[in-house]
């Protein structure tokens, strides 16, 4: 069965640190990148938990000064994942845009999927965003069904964590970009200062969640598909925590992050075979590094 997302405490912790939204005109999935030649790679900026809106930003740049860099490798030894350690405190999202964008998600229903583009200073690349509300589904089977063979969601995770729900965030589809393009241009032929399009849908899926809950508290296991994704960036500031473990024989990155009053946990790994990058996360403080390490080595 399916039920309407809810925010749950987590989710607004993390959504506390990423209160951006999707800066996509010019930097949408690889593969358009490719198609439109504009750019190599996906830069995804302080990429940390995803659920609420799917609230990701593509690109950009950063003031921050990075003092050391960590790599996640695929097999080939190109950088999955790059993580910039920096001396500077990560700078809070504020402004009207990011006010109007608010107000727009609190109007979407799950499933609901729309291409916002808002004109003025803020906005001086005309960069079109977008947002997708996920449904939460809490029948494993059900959600099992809409996966396919992208990922086998065990019903138990190592330690005693069972599911509660998960929920599906799909690509963009391969003509984004022109979509983009063409919303700016009618909002400029209208003099329409916000413009709100909803997006055609796409089966293709891009990130799946998973919660999971045990005594010691929850447990998400985040998967990202890399099909048509290059590599992401991370950022890690002061007194937060990178360091290369190992899981299943293979390089793994774990990170300790500062959230507003607790720290958020969790383990990267990717799977070359499979072209997916699968995150082991929790703000629990009773689950320890080991925890996720034992739980990522059975994924």
């Amino acid at each position: 069965m399916t039920r309407s997302q809810q925010s749950s405490e987590w989710k607004r912790q993390l959504m506390d640190v990423v209160e951006g939204d999707f800066d996509v005109k010019d930097q949408v999935l690889q593969k358009l990148h490719e198609r439109k030649k504009q750019r190599e790679a996906i830069s995804v900026k302080k990429r940390i938990g995803l659920i609420v809106a799917a609230t990701l930003v593509l690109g950009g740049t950063t003031a921050f000064a990075a003092m050391k860099v960590y790599e996640l490798k695929n097999d080939q030894g190109e950088a999955i994942v790059r993580v910039s350690e920096t001396t500077e405190s990560k700078s809070e999202y504020s402004g009207g845009r990011i006010e109007i964008m608010n107000q727009i998600r609190e109007t979407l229903q799950p499933g609901a999927r729309v291409a916002v583009y808002i004109a003025g200073p803020e906005n001086p690349d005309k960069n079109v965003s977008f947002m997708e509300i996920p449904l939460e589904v809490t029948d494993q089977t059900e959600l099992q069904n809409k996966v396919g063979s992208f990922f086998e969601i065990p019903q138990e995770l190592v330690g005693g964590y069972k599911f509660v729900e998960g929920n599906i965030s799909h690509q963009l589809n391969e003509d984004a970009s022109a979509f983009f393009d063409e919303m700016v241009k009618d909002a400029e032929r209208e003099n329409k200062k916000v413009l709100v399009r909803d997006l055609p849908d796409n089966p293709k899926l891009q990130y799946l969640y998973l919660t999971y809950n045990a005594s010691k508290g929850e447990v998400y296991v985040n998967l990202t598909n890399f099909e048509n994704m290059k590599w992401v960036s991370e950022e890690a500031g002061p007194n937060e925590t990178v360091e290369k473990v190992t899981v299943r024989q293979k390089e793994a990155l774990y990170h300790v992050r500062k959230l507003k009053d607790k720290e958020a946990k969790y383990v990267q790994i990717y799977q070359d075979d499979k072209k997916r990058l699968i995150e082991v996360r929790t703000t629990a403080p009773d689950i320890t590094k080991e925890d996720l390490l034992n739980i990522a080595e059975k994924l």
